[in-house]
């Protein structure tokens, strides 16, 4: 006897207006077809298309969001496509590094989360779970960042200035200004930090001695100038990375640096992204090259990034 399994009526128009909204061509000839492209290798739009279906299927929740005027569903869409783009860069600085993962322990994790129906989820107020395949690339690419963190982690060395501002408006000016002037950043940061007891200048520093607010320059290269808002403090911080070395030889101070090598290697894998390039489908919205984020426009992200035109060595 054959049973026809029917999904409900809202499940297919939700799934069906999604289908509208990510499906098209892309400014370039390059992107037809594609939802990105991460250093020349093309991730297919019908395969997001199909991870963006299965969550509506699976969540009464996604559906919600999808049918709401406007829809508050784009935001899950942007994030299957942006752990596309982690899950293909990570395999790429994989390779690169000569990192291999046991498949056993991907499954394993999976099935143990699975059998504790634990999950990670999408960002947003409705609790909406990253299951199947999305989960098992996940559950893939954090072994490769521990991987690739546990060699880098405890050699990086970091030479940098910060400044502090009270808004992205703020933040946006001392970018501009540091990029326009780079030979007299000393004396833009002491101006924009006077008043402040603590050394803003020519700091130099590895993982165990960067304050852990300062964080975000790991995914960055040598001449970056970025800024990012510190949620807790409602600042924003700008840091200009002057040097910085992957093998700078023992820079852990002697402290464990092992709790901190899945992050710094996430920031690698984002850092990647600027020597390999990744471009999205626009309708997905721009990629963030500090964060790894997709956000909906320039005008909208949630950091700022730019580059001295002579950067340090």
């Amino acid at each position: 006897m054959t049973i026809a399994i029917r999904r409900p009526i809202a499940v297919l128009a939700a799934c069906a207006a999604v289908g509208a909204m990510v499906t098209g061509c892309g400014a370039g000839p390059e992107q037809i077809g594609a939802a990105a492209v991460v250093g020349g290798h093309t991730i297919p739009l019908d395969v997001v298309q199909q991870q963006i279906t299965s969550v509506l299927a699976d969540s009464a929740d996604a559906r919600k969001l999808q049918q709401q005027k406007p829809s508050t569903f784009p935001p899950i869409a942007r994030t299957v496509v942006q752990l596309a783009v982690w899950h293909e860069l990570s395999n790429q600085l994989a390779a690169k590094a000569g990192v291999k993962v046991n498949e056993d322990q991907v499954d394993q994790a999976y099935n143990q989360s699975v059998a504790a129906n634990q999950f990670p989820t999408f960002p947003g107020p409705a609790t909406i779970p990253i299951k199947g395949q999305m989960f098992k690339d996940f559950i893939h690419d954090n072994l490769v960042w521990n991987a690739i963190g546990m060699k880098q982690a405890g050699t990086a060395s970091f030479t940098y200035d910060f400044g502090v501002t009270q808004d992205r408006n703020s933040a946006q000016a001392l970018v501009d200004k540091v990029v326009a002037n780079p030979d007299q950043h000393v004396a833009i940061f002491n101006a924009a930090s006077a008043g402040s007891s603590r050394p803003t200048t020519n700091q130099t520093g590895g993982l165990a001695t960067v304050p852990p607010e300062l964080a975000p320059m790991f995914k960055a290269n040598a001449g970056s100038v970025i800024a990012f808002p510190v949620q807790d403090e409602n600042i924003w911080v700008v840091v200009y990375v002057l040097k910085r070395s992957d093998n700078a030889g023992d820079t852990s101070g002697g402290q464990d640096v092992s709790q901190v090598a899945g992050t710094f290697g996430q920031a690698q894998m984002i850092r990647s992204a600027q020597q390999v390039g990744v471009t999205l489908n626009p309708r997905f919205g721009v990629w963030e090259p500090l964060t790894g984020y997709v956000s909906p426009s320039d005008g909208e992200s949630s950091s700022i990034s730019a580059t001295v035109r002579k950067p340090n060595p």
